[in-house]
């Protein structure tokens, strides 16, 4: 069976508390999710008030995606930018009992739109531009890489001037304010305090565990309740059926944008537990599920209308079976030292320890989105000693990774069974770049103690992408259309390509246009008349235009080179 741990030290997030409490307990939270979910674990004690968060995934506790421009039901499509998925995790964020500024966009001229906020926007370091329903499944499935993003801006956002309040944080994975952006954003990452608890999505591939060391201060809470929600895109049945065009925004300036997200709400699974006590807890009943359009925090009760299998519904955590115990979600705590272990199975001796930094931390680009890391984790002389987790993190930037930019950077989830053993050097393979960009890397690893090595890091430059990058050169007609992705300047650009670029006539024209366009493009940018009237003098030549290259099957051609 293959498994995967992840161990996070909660040391670092509590304080010690009451000296007459225990010592410290280590805890453990047994898992196997679905690909593609975002997770919440948390504690609260028996009383219902929360006491410590434990582990929530990166895309909603640091990139943002639960509180970020645009509207709540724009559609989606892989790695969206806008659109706050407010039901991603609503009993975990309410039940926190925290909220943040809610974040609008800045560019007062659009806020239901999906493409007209880029010629006032700055550079996107990981959302890519929204896709098209074929480009959907090539992309997210199969090449797994942004089309175009050298070329793609965001608009990142700004306080409500309302004073609008949000249960989820925005994101923290900026390391810059452009002068493009809201004076706002440099607050971000001080709002966003889940550095220390974030995670990157589980890969799904097998069990996962999640090691936590319980503080004296939570300790004297008494008996806990440890909580899982998890919740899935797209995650649809009869109960549950959404419609594209009906239940979600549809931007009818960019209609073709876009796939439908709504479906079953997220599902909370709970466990009740004695820290103090050596002992298995585990369940394989759900206790509830949240809001589907996360409105609330509640916790409505199971029925019928939440699927139970083929990774649906319910069982977004599927049935593992360890050490003979079966269930989705379950804790094992190491209580505090008074009960003998009774060899079932579950847990792991610790010893204390210093862990160095892992060694020959190199990396070699294979692809245009794709670098090769080698490392090599120090063998120890302790014969117990077992690797729980090893964490990757990216970050785009020529400034050396630190340990002060962690929390900005993403995280890659890496299956340990998947690594050499220590003392023997590991290849591992990180995908989903983009090309001729600058990454720091970055690599440290976790015993079954949550004890956590040192940060290696090393930097590495990416090869162009070739034939695959967006022009950003069609200025006056991204200017009026509001995105340099849209269909009619697509076929402006193929007219370009395809007719002008042929003869030395065309060539003079694109140079003049080139020269001049910029500054005009500018100054209709931000007039929503003056763009009006640009698109009455640029329709009929799209539309033209767009019916010859179709002609010519020379649509496809275009589409190589917008970034397919």
């Amino acid at each position: 069976m293959r498994a995967r741990a992840r161990a996070l030290a909660m040391m670092a997030v509590l304080t010690a508390g009451d000296a007459r409490a225990a010592t410290p307990v280590r805890v453990e939270f047994h898992f196997q999710p679905v690909p593609d979910a975002q997770m919440a674990i948390w504690l609260e004690d028996q009383h219902g008030k929360f006491v410590a968060d434990v582990l929530v995934t990166q895309a909603t506790g640091k990139l943002g995606i639960a509180n970020r421009p645009g509207e709540w039901n724009f559609l989606s499509s892989w790695r969206a930018p806008y659109g706050p998925r407010v039901s991603v995790l609503p009993v975990w964020a309410h039940r926190r009992g925290k909220t943040y500024p809610q974040i609008v966009f800045f560019d007062d001229a659009d806020h239901d739109s999906l493409g007209w906020h880029e010629n006032s926007s700055s550079l996107e370091n990981y959302f890519c531009r929204p896709l098209e329903e074929w480009e959907q499944g090539t992309i997210s499935l199969d090449t797994k890489t942004c089309p175009s993003p050298k070329s793609f801006k965001t608009d990142k956002g700004t306080f409500a001037a309302d004073g609008a309040r949000s249960p989820y944080p925005p994101r923290n994975d900026l390391l810059r304010v452009d002068e493009l952006d809201s004076p706002d954003v440099a607050e971000f990452a001080d709002l966003n305090e889940l550095d220390a608890v974030t995670a990157a999505t589980p890969s799904g591939d097998g069990p996962e565990f999640v090691v936590a060391v319980l503080t004296p201060e939570m300790l004297a809470r008494g008996p806990l309740v440890a909580y899982a929600e998890i919740s899935r895109e797209h995650d649809e049945n009869s109960h549950y059926a959404f419609d594209r065009d009906d239940d979600h925004f549809v931007d009818p300036r960019l209609a073709r944008y876009g796939i439908a997200y709504l479906g079953q709400p997220s599902v909370v699974y709970r466990v009740a537990f004695d820290p103090l006590r050596r002992k298995f807890q585990g369940t394989t009943e759900y206790a509830g599920y949240g809001d589907w359009d996360g409105a609330t925090g509640a916790l409505h009760p199971p029925d019928a209308t939440i699927s139970g299998e083929d990774g649906s519904g319910a069982d977004r955590l599927r049935v593992v079976t360890m050490n003979g115990d079966t269930f989705r979600w379950g804790v094992f705590s190491y209580g505090d030292g008074s009960e003998p272990d009774p060899g079932d199975g579950w847990g792991h001796p610790c010893e204390q320890r210093e862990l160095p930094a892992v060694a020959g931390l190199k990396a070699r680009v294979t692809e245009f989105d794709q670098v090769e890391l080698t490392f090599e984790i120090p063998a120890q002389d302790d014969p117990d000693f077992a690797v729980a987790d090893v964490r990757v993190y990216q970050i785009v930037g020529e400034d050396p990774l630190t340990e002060a930019m962690l929390g900005s950077a993403q995280e890659i989830a890496v299956a340990v069974n998947t690594l050499a053993p220590p003392g023997q050097p590991s290849t591992l393979t990180v995908r989903e770049l983009w090309g001729d960009y600058t990454y720091q890397f970055g690599v440290v690893y976790t015993d079954r103690c949550a004890q956590r090595s040192a940060l290696a890091s090393v930097e590495v430059t990416t090869v162009a992408q070739k034939f695959q990058t967006v022009e950003g050169f069609c200025f006056l007609a991204t200017a009026a259309y509001g995105a340099p992705w849209t269909a009619q300047v697509a076929a402006l650009r193929s007219f370009r390509d395809v007719f002008l670029k042929k003869s030395a006539t065309g060539v003079d024209l694109v140079r003049f246009y080139y020269a001049h366009s910029p500054p005009l493009a500018a100054a209709i940018a931000g007039e929503p008349v003056l763009r009006g009237l640009a698109r009455v003098v640029l329709q009929p030549v799209a539309d033209a235009v767009a019916v010859a290259s179709w002609s010519r099957g020379q649509v496809a051609a275009a589409g190589d080179v917008l970034g397919r």
